[in-house]
């Protein structure tokens, strides 16, 4: 066994049914801590309880040279690994872009951490002079796609090429914060050597640059130099200024690149791609995973057995298996084809042209009838990470004013949309971390539009406390025309134009929208609010659109008043800080709205270097406090995610995890390489 630098604790810590809210059953969530002697800490493991064990004998994956069909319903924009998880980081790049490498992954169903390129698990990080460091053995089996080997110097390039462009878009802020992370290093082929300035967390270490992807460097390398150009040009010791425009020119050079011919090392390399129609990814022959038997037991242990390879983490293997499957790929190619709507998805995998339907959104109900007496196809359900929300671009007033925030979110009836003109189909929200990730989960924070009781306000409710919040701020009504409940009609009689504190008239503004075709629920709620919110002299427009343009609008540009779009979230929340810290509200940085506040900044700073679970938690809750009062989003809504596929030709390793199968989906080769054909 190579379980000697961690030796794992399980402990059950929670356990309940989850998302009651959501129509249907879900899977019960188990949360354990698990700890690790040393520096560092504890993880958090969660898992869905596994589904009932099949009647039927299991069928035992082979080989075929068919492909794996898959539906989707938006392009991607790029094949550039930088630019896919920078300003292009959108889930259907995720699920197409073929899988990287990494140092470390999370197991199947638990999430607990494992090594992938790493020989081993990581030693606790140690102090040599002005530096936290830590030395990671690699595997020396892995190979390019062109045949050469995969070495330290890869994992150090991809890192410190982060670093030299100052990238903070998307994922890469995360995973290479130069906020901790100094610079990498190769102490030979196969060892890597970390430097932190800053002693990390959590965050930053086991959940940042350990999981962080590796790029081939003898591929980019050229490419990179090129587009470093600007950068290069400064000399020694540039100014701030300087070296930022310089980096932001230098960014756009990189994403730019077409990766023609790009080496991989994952389970699956791109072969083609049809804009608007298609895109493939082809087996990898030599995938060093291939082969490799991976089985969870109930006793937490994680074992991976290949050939003479075993590794065995987190207990001693005396439970019982409750997961057991072989990597391959099993297919020869995933076939990702892209469809106009649900209902034509749906239509295809009922023909047998698609196997399955890849959705962060999940199926809807209505067509859900469709599917469920199909005897060839199968409904999962799972609980979801994630949540659909309305951002607010925070450098325009008033959206700028947390009272005008607060009372927009007081307007907007949740569980009026939700229950009543969904029918159930989604649930409200008003916490940043979901129920369903129920180690962070907090409740106890501010949630405009309910009583104290908890029950909702009704609509007069609703426009005297909006009122009331907006005139105490100095707002007022265009001819003293307050708008008021009309109790004989049961109708608000909506008042004036909105009044800025200044005395200024408020100006059209415009909310941005998926399109029915792409999301009927938020299209919903966005027609919904633009009538609360004109009721209340704000005078708002849905533009119902396409789901590119609203990134491009809101990343890149910067370009909007009011938008709803929905994260899919990581286990650890991070993202508490990422999405609202005023250094991510730069181009193409997460922090979209431009949300700051020194306050915020310097309690969210913390989540990056707290190294207990206890301690992240309690940072954690102030954060969501903070955030929930503060409202750079309003958050709407989530659902339990149903997906449904084609059980009769295919199979699934397992089918019960938190966020659904189209979660193990994401980075192009996880369920890819599991899945094979009856």
């Amino acid at each position: 066994m190579k379980n000697t630098k961690w030796l794992a604790i399980a402990i059950l810590v929670i356990a309940g049914l989850l998302m009651t809210a959501c129509a249907g059953a879900t899977p019960e969530q188990v949360i354990v801590t698990v700890e690790v002697p040393g520096e560092g800490g504890e993880v958090m493991v969660v898992t869905a309880t596994p589904a009932p064990e099949a009647t039927e004998a299991p069928v035992e994956a082979a080989f075929k040279d068919e492909p794996y069909r898959v539906g989707i319903f938006s392009d991607i924009t790029t094949l550039n690994y930088w630019g896919a998880n920078g300003p292009d980081n959108t889930v259907w790049n995720s699920y197409v872009l073929p899988p990287r490498l990494s140092l470390y992954g999370l197991s199947d169903v638990r999430f607990q951490i494992i090594p992938s390129l790493a020989a081993e698990m990581p030693a606790p990080l140690t102090q040599e002079g002005d530096f936290w460091v830590v030395e990671i053995p690699i595997r020396q089996d892995v190979m390019w796609s062109d045949g050469q080997p995969v070495t330290a110097e890869d994992v150090a390039f991809t890192a410190n090429t982060a670093l030299k462009f100052g990238l903070i878009a998307g994922n890469w802020s995360s995973w290479f914060d130069a906020g901790f992370l100094d610079r990498i290093e190769a102490v030979d082929d196969y060892t890597v050597k970390i430097f932190y300035h800053t002693k990390p967390g959590l965050a930053r270490h086991e959940y940042g640059t350990l999981g962080a992807p590796i790029l081939c460097a003898h591929f980019w390398q050229p490419l990179v130099d090129e587009a470093a150009a600007p950068i290069d040009a400064l000399g020694e010791n540039p100014s701030e200024e300087d070296l930022a425009a310089a980096q932001a020119e230098a960014q756009n050079n990189l994403y730019a690149i077409q990766p023609d011919g790009e080496p991989l090392a994952g389970s699956f390399l791109f072969s083609k791609w049809e804009a608007g129609a298609f895109a493939e990814n082809t087996y990898n022959p030599d995938f060093f995973g291939t082969g490799t038997v991976i089985t969870e037991y109930s006793d937490m242990t994680y074992q991976e057995v290949q050939g003479d390879r075993e590794l065995m983490l987190y207990g001693e293997g005396t439970g019982d298996i409750t997961l057991q499957y072989t990597v391959g790929p099993w297919v020869s190619s995933v076939v990702y084809t892209i469809y106009g709507s649900q209902d034509a998805a749906v239509l295809a995998l009922k023909a047998g042209e698609i196997d399955f339907v890849l959705n962060p959104l999940g199926l809807q109900r209505g067509l859900r009838s469709q599917v469920e007496g199909d005897p060839n196809l199968t409904v999962i359900e799972n609980p979801t990470n994630g949540f659909r929300y309305m951002t607010f671009n925070t450098r325009r007033q008033p959206m700028g004013d947390v009272a005008f925030r607060q009372a927009v979110a007081v307007l907007i009836d949740k569980q009026f949309v939700t229950r009543t003109v969904l029918q159930g189909v989604a649930f409200p929200l008003y916490t940043f971390v979901p129920e369903a990730n129920a180690a962070w989960y907090f409740d106890d924070v501010p949630k405009f539009g309910l009583k104290e009781d908890g029950t909702s306000m009704t609509r007069e409710e609703r426009v005297n406390e909006a009122v009331r919040i907006l005139t105490e701020a100095g707002y007022s009504w265009e001819g003293g025309d307050v708008p008021a409940w009309d109790a004989a009609n049961r109708s608000v009689d909506p008042g004036g134009r909105l009044i800025l504190p200044n005395g200024a008239r408020m100006q059209e503004i415009t909310l941005l929208a998926p399109s029915a075709g792409y999301d009927p629920l938020r299209s919903t709620f966005a027609i919904w609010i633009e009538t609360w919110l004109r009721e209340a002299g704000i005078p708002v427009t849905a533009n119902l659109t396409g789901f590119n343009v609203i990134v491009q609008k809101m990343f890149t540009e910067q370009d909007f008043d009011l938008a709803i779009l929905g994260w899919s979230l990581s286990i650890f929340p991070s993202y508490l800080r990422d999405f609202f810290h005023s250094e991510q509200a730069v181009i193409d940085g997460n922090n979209a709205g431009g949300y700051s506040n020194p306050e915020f900044d310097a309690l969210a700073d913390q989540l990056l270097t707290c190294e207990t679970f206890e301690a992240c938690k309690e940072i954690s809750d102030q954060i969501q406090t903070m955030l929930a009062t503060e409202l750079p989003y309003v958050l709407l809504f989530d659902t339990g995610i149903v997906e449904v596929y084609n059980s009769s030709r295919l199979v699934f390793p397992y089918t019960s995890t938190l966020a659904g199968l189209q979660s193990v989906h994401q980075g192009g080769g996880g369920m890819q390489s599991a899945v094979f054909i009856k």
